[in-house]
């Protein structure tokens, strides 16, 4: 009777906070879309940058905290849907806008092509191949003219649109990417999909042997996360008008990705948004200091690892039982 009674008063709580999340992320989404309309476009263009990072870092964050996927030629995504949105906006003579599918069908198009190859290696083998296959597309367009070699491409579509419009409509685009790589997220991890690269991440032969198929969950996540960076990258790279070799295919992004992932927690949902969100912070503060800067940044990282190797958000949910997006399972009580 006594552990009934203890129970009570937290189901109130419980049904307050069901209550109170919707209506909290509602009116933050209605802000967010909003913003065009009474912020500067500075604030735009840093929020665009903002929100194509936590996408990308969301898409990495996928493949190794849960699919066991550690990729450090991550950027060969971002190059590739990049590309494929200038090149067919300048060839065809399309909205940019409307070519943003076309950027995420190129992406995944090459994912799958490229999964070929990288699936017959594992361990730090796949590793090191995911960035060699990355420097050569890196080699491939600075050697290719119609892609506008080593000085790239702009976006001339653009040039058609006032500058208000141009960047709204560029802002909206990074946020329905933001919002929609972590809706596809929350969607993969509580599906069957979700439980699968789990088993794979925790046990792969006794997933093996439970009947998992570990190459086609492999396989699926690698598809989607390689579209969500491809997207992504596109809409960063609208961002900024033009598209270079040396830019998109930088080690940078991935960089970028794994620091952020690790900084808020791999293997969790939370990470990537508590990481970008720590990121930008550190660089708008700290980002006058030059080298100092990036040293200070490796350090953070070194003793997030060494301190809280669950991250930043483990710091969180070691002091309270959060689980913002409610893609926890707990063992059914007996």
């Amino acid at each position: 009777m006594s552990d009934f009674s203890t129970m009570i008063p937290e189901a109130p709580k419980v049904l307050r906070i069901t209550l109170v999340l919707p209506v909290v992320t509602m009116a933050v989404c209605a802000l967010l879309i909003a913003l065009p309309w009474y912020s500067s476009f500075a604030t735009q263009r840093l929020l665009v940058e903002g929100f194509t990072v936590f996408a990308i870092a969301m898409a990495w964050n996928l493949l190794a905290g849960y699919g066991g996927l550690v990729v450090v030629g991550h950027q060969m995504f971002v190059g590739v849907g990049a590309y494929a949105l200038f090149a067919s906006s300048n060839w065809l003579g399309l909205n940019p806008w409307l070519c943003l599918p076309i950027a995420a069908l190129v992406s995944a198009l090459f994912s799958l092509i490229s999964s070929v190859p990288m699936f017959r290696l594992s361990g730090a083998h796949f590793a090191v191949g995911t960035w060699v296959l990355a420097e050569m597309l890196h080699i491939l367009t600075l050697n290719t003219t119609w892609l506008g070699a080593g000085a790239g491409m702009p976006l001339d579509a653009l040039g058609g649109f006032d500058r208000w419009t141009r960047n709204a409509g560029v802002y909206w685009a990074a946020l329905a990417a933001g919002l929609g790589a972590l809706a596809i997220a929350r969607t993969i991890l509580r599906g069957r999909l979700g439980l699968a690269l789990m088993s794979v991440r925790d046990d792969e032969p006794a997933a093996l042997a439970s009947g998992v198929s570990v190459r086609i969950a492999k396989l699926s996540l690698w598809v989607i996360s390689g579209t969500l960076t491809g997207l992504a990258g596109a809409v960063s790279y609208m961002n900024t008008l033009q598209v270079t070799p040396d830019a998109t295919f930088s080690l940078n992004w991935t960089a970028i990705a794994i620091f952020t992932s690790v900084l808020g927690g791999i293997g969790t949902l939370e990470g990537p948004l508590v990481g970008t969100l720590l990121y930008f912070l550190l660089r708008e503060v700290f980002a006058d200091y030059g080298a100092w800067y990036l040293i200070g940044l490796g350090m953070l990282a070194i003793a997030t690892m060494v301190v809280a190797p669950g991250g930043a958000w483990s710091l969180i949910t070691r002091r309270w039982p959060i689980d913002l997006f409610r893609v926890r399972r707990d063992m059914p009580k007996l």
